[in-house]
């Protein structure tokens, strides 16, 4: 009996070695980038600035400027996120804000429904908020999705299992986590990358001749123009075909917690909607917009927080060297729109002068 029992713990013991070795072994060259959610890595403490929101805040706020005068920021958005992470994530990090701090917080057009529908994608972005939220913050914390896809994903690994006869894959540094972000936009499908030639030439042409509707073409090439135009078809498409209601309850709810939770703390909550090119906008109802601006309307009375709107920004709407696609700005845009807020944005301003 006891000689049973000892090669029972034995082989218990090598099997759980087998599984860890295995597992590090997977996470070592799955072909699957996780350098924007390393990021979460970097959270500093006393927080200043910062912003939320989906891919549109990820790629719209850069603030390496700001870094380098010695304030603290962070970037908390991600590809697809709602207002419940947002919040979830705000509350996880709420003791790690300064007193009077400023949160951006944008506001998309599909931020008051799903942006994801099929079930692999919101599969996907539920699983990524395993390696970030801790599980009390978590808002669909499951301990088995937590152990089989996030401790040990080789028990989730199913084909991907001869991910371990391909040779490691190699991460970008992790030393600056906004740099890390953009880099990982920029190689995403739906951000794709800027050619540095095509780029250089289009903010040439772009300060000599005045940007028109009429001369899009002439400024950035027809190839440039009708990737904008195929990109903005296929961003309306997922953001507003197939839905059968663009405002609901629930996330409006969770946009007003967030809210709640900054004057809570002290945190002075901005509401934004970054820029947007001409290629998205123009398919975008006049309906839609109406019921959209009286939403946010309506929040803002109820709050008194402010709202900034720069979707239909002349600065940017045609200015296609800004943008990496029809509804991301790029780097240099980024960068751009970052510094038109530090002189533009009242409380922002005002706090950067006392800082």
């Amino acid at each position: 009996m006891k000689s049973f029992l000892v090669k029972s713990v034995l082989a218990i013991c090598i099997t759980v070695f087998c599984v860890f070795y295995l597992d590090i072994m997977y996470e070592q060259k799955s072909d699957n980038p996780i350098a924007e959610v390393n990021a979460f890595n970097f959270v500093p403490e006393t927080i200043q600035l910062a912003n939320f929101g989906s891919s549109h805040g990820q790629y719209a706020f850069d603030w390496g400027a700001l870094k380098d005068r010695g304030i603290k920021c962070f970037n908390f958005a991600l590809p697809s996120q709602s207002f419940e992470y947002d919040y979830a994530l705000l509350n996880m990090h709420k003791d790690e804000f300064a007193e009077g701090s400023i949160a951006f917080i944008p506001i998309s057009y599909f931020s008051f429904n799903s942006e994801a529908t099929s079930p692999d994608d919101i599969e996907a972005i539920s699983v990524r908020y395993y390696r970030i939220l801790s599980p009390q913050y978590n808002p669909n914390y499951s301990l088995y999705k937590d152990i089989v896809a996030i401790r040990f994903p080789i028990l989730s690994a199913g084909d991907k299992i001869f991910d371990l006869f391909k040779p490691p894959v190699t991460f970008p540094s992790l030393s600056d986590n906004r740099q890390n972000i953009v880099y990982a936009a920029e190689v995403s499908p739906d951000v794709p990358v800027q050619d540095e030639n095509t780029d250089a030439v289009s903010t040439d042409l772009s300060s000599e001749v005045p940007v028109s509707a009429e001369n899009l073409e002439q400024i950035y090439g027809a190839e440039k123009v009708q990737e904008f135009e195929a990109k903005g078809i296929a961003r309306y498409q997922r953001h507003f075909e197939g839905k059968s209601e663009y405002f609901e309850e629930d996330k409006e709810q969770n946009l007003k917690k967030m809210i709640e939770l900054c004057q809570e703390r002290n945190i002075t909550p901005i509401l934004i909607t970054t820029p947007f090119s001409i290629y998205y906008n123009k398919y975008v109802s006049e309906e839609f917009m109406n019921e959209f601006y009286s939403k946010i309307q309506g929040i803002v009375s109820e709050y008194g927080v402010s709202y900034y709107d720069y979707s239909h920004d002349e600065r940017f709407q045609m200015h296609l060297e800004y943008f990496g696609d029809a509804d991301h700005l790029n780097e240099e845009g980024a960068i751009y729109f970052t510094d038109m807020l530090t002189n533009e944005i009242p409380e922002l301003k005002a706090y950067l002068e006392t800082h």
